[in-house]
């Protein structure tokens, strides 16, 4: 009973696809310090031509306006996350501002009209906008599973990549718009106009998609990303987002749900998804490692060896793409070399918790290299940022000692991790067989 339950755990946290929200009173890992809701105020600026939309110009000045102001609590963040002892990195304070802000009241806009010259007239939009950014999401952020962590980061990232293209489309547009004086030329001109409003209006989708999966909100994720791809069929960054999410949902339904035929429709929608996003984006290493993970996932495992593979070459710096690639080596092909290696790789590219606790678990379960297992746990311990985590860690560290013979460490480990476990409903079912393990050792020290 003990090696399912622990394989199901194992099977789940090797790629990061449990949920916590533990309470974190009282565990040394996690300085206190009193969180609260702080306003920001920032203005942005557009301004607009007699071929644009006005009301999407308006759009775009309110989304500086916002930008600005998470900016400023970005900094604000940083300096409090510091304070904490947990200093965040600029991507993951970027990740935090972009998808947990809220904006307060409403949008105040101000009109103003400026002529360039006798035949060029702007309309300028200033933005003013409110903003509340928590504190607490620092708290929250930490206690966030790492491949969770990674997948918002990347993301908020390519989502600014998106909104710095377009602004420079418009831009192009603007200046070409100074040059026409044919009606054939300003019709062409408003055709392409609303070709960027529409790409704008798809970018904003998956934005706000991206913030409604941040707060797990992954049907209404699901149906922006789905309206996204609505305003700009090629969006290929909505499709393999959509996708991912799709894919997630599908393994709730078949192993915890236990409905497969759901699950099993919900994964077919998702790899359809997944292969559009790689046909309109060749070079999409993120696509790429969703999609392969989702072949891992149905047990078709040629073919996601063969997009770990694909992923790797085109971001051979992406640490979870390594660790998936570990899945296969581990459990398919049984290359302990190639897996361990993969697992180390991930190590080298992002020393988290995560990582070291899959290589640990590599050493203790198939390598029983137990005093490696116990330098790698112990790592992830001093790292890990999850109260619910710490208790898995201090068990499987636990089952080493006492695979050594080292009884009184054994025990210490075991007490902290039912102290901890029973925290947290994931891992209450691992508690007896924690507790049998100690009154091993127990009975071993005191004869």
């Amino acid at each position: 009973m003990r090696g399912k339950i622990r394989k199901l755990l194992s099977a789940t946290l090797i790629v990061g696809t449990l949920t916590f929200a533990p309470e974190i009173c009282g565990v040394e890992n996690f300085p206190v310090a009193r969180a609260e809701v702080k306003l920001y105020t920032a203005m942005g600026v557009d301004y607009g031509n007699e071929y644009e939309s006005q009301d999407i110009v308006k759009l775009r000045a309110r989304d500086k306006a916002i930008k600005n102001a998470t900016k400023q609590a970005g900094v604000y963040l940083k300096t409090y996350s510091r304070s904490i002892n947990n200093e965040l990195t600029d991507d993951e304070i970027t990740a935090i501002t972009s998808n947990s802000y809220e904006v307060v009241g409403e949008v105040r806009y101000n009109r103003t009209v400026k002529q360039v010259t006798d035949t060029i007239t702007l309309i300028v939009w200033e933005a003013t906008v409110d903003v509340n950014v928590d504190d607490s999401e620092i708290t929250k952020w930490v206690q966030r599973d790492d491949r969770d962590r990674s997948t918002l980061i990347s993301q908020t990232r390519e989502s600014q990549v998106a909104a710095d293209e377009n602004d420079r489309k418009v831009e192009d547009l603007r200046r070409r718009s100074q040059n026409v004086s044919d009606d054939a030329g300003r019709a062409q001109l408003q055709a392409e106009f609303k070709q960027a409003d529409n790409e704008f209006l798809s970018n904003q989708k998956v934005e706000e998609g991206t913030r409604l999966a941040y707060n797990q909100k992954f049907d209404d994720a699901i149906k922006l990303y789905t309206e996204a791809i609505e305003l700009k069929p090629d969006n290929a960054e909505a499709y393999n987002w959509r996708g991912n999410i799709r894919n997630s949902v599908a393994s709730i339904k078949i192993s915890v749900d236990k409905n497969v035929t759901v699950g099993e429709k919900i994964r077919s929608q998702a790899l359809d998804d997944l292969n559009r996003a790689i046909q309109l984006k060749p070079d999409y290493s993120a696509a790429y490692g969703n999609r392969g993970y989702l072949y891992y996932m149905a047990k078709n495992y040629p073919a996601s060896i063969k997009d770990f593979d694909r992923a790797i070459e085109l971001d051979p710096t992406n640490a979870q793409n390594y660790i998936y690639r570990s899945l296969y080596w581990r459990f398919v092909a049984k290359d302990n070399t190639r897996a361990l290696a993969d697992l180390s790789k991930a190590i080298e590219l992002e020393p988290t918790a995560h990582a070291y606790m899959n290589r640990a678990g590599f050493y203790q379960r198939d390598l029983k290299n137990y005093s490696a297992a116990i330098d790698d746990y112990t790592r992830a311990i001093e790292l890990e940022t999850r109260e619910s985590l710490l208790g898995y860690h201090y068990y499987s560290r636990g089952e080493c000692y006492q695979n050594l013979q080292r009884y009184d460490a054994a025990i210490s480990d075991y007490t902290r991790a039912i102290e901890l476990m029973a925290r947290d409903e994931n891992f209450k079912q691992l508690i007896p067989f924690a507790e049998k393990s100690r009154a091993e050792c127990c009975k071993v020290v005191s004869d």
